[in-house]
């Protein structure tokens, strides 16, 4: 299990992550109404489309070039809301949903705290391209539409205290401000609270 989150050759970024049997209910893997995503997916989200891959689908996708991973993308079909109008397909919608909760939380892929300033971060890799078209990986802290990345992180990242991501953000990029409607759509592990939307980037 692995999450990837990437920026494609258009800007649009997507986080791309697999969902496994493992994740499913037993009980509803089987359910006619999951049909072709019995043997799970990847899925593929951004601030405003979500894609599934149905298996099977690469097993090299989590060290594949950003090209290919856009080219995977581009393959998903698009979850459509219509579908969430009949009975089986609200029922899918529901079971597919979970699913993909309980991948991406097993992941351990990212980590939220909050900096002494009293601002919630949430902390992930990020690949992107760039301006010679060379991959890059930073580490992206992002607070609202806040973005600031690191280039060069600890490799043990994920166990660092609140100290820690602290004296990374003083290392960081200068921050800037997400463009609205960019990045995946905030998950159930996103906390947002309406009081914490100054303009200033406070520790």
């Amino acid at each position: 299990m692995a999450v990837r989150e990437f920026t494609d050759s258009k800007g649009v970024e997507w986080r791309a992550w697999d969902v496994t049997p493992e994740h499913m209910h037993p009980a509803t893997r089987g359910e006619d109404f999951m049909s072709n995503l019995q043997d799970g997916w990847l899925a593929f989200e951004s601030a405003t489309e979500k894609r599934r891959l149905e298996a099977p689908y690469p097993t090299d996708w989590t060290s594949c070039r950003i090209t290919e991973l856009e080219a995977l993308c581009r393959q998903a079909k698009p979850v459509v809301r219509r579908s969430l109008q009949s009975d089986t397909g609200k029922q899918r919608a529901m079971v597919a949903t979970a699913s993909e909760q309980q991948a991406i939380r097993s992941a351990n892929a990212q980590r939220t705290f909050r900096s002494p300033g009293g601002r919630e971060w949430t902390v992930r890799v990020h690949e992107c391209l760039d301006r010679a078209g060379d991959e890059q990986m930073v580490l992206r802290f992002t607070a609202d539409d806040i973005i600031v990345e690191l280039s060069h992180w600890p490799a043990n990242w994920q166990s660092a205290s609140m100290e820690d991501f602290a004296i990374m953000l003083l290392d960081a990029n200068p921050p800037r401000r997400r463009k609205k409607g960019e990045g995946p759509q905030r998950r159930y592990d996103d906390h947002f609270h309406p009081g914490d939307q100054g303009p200033d980037v406070r520790l």
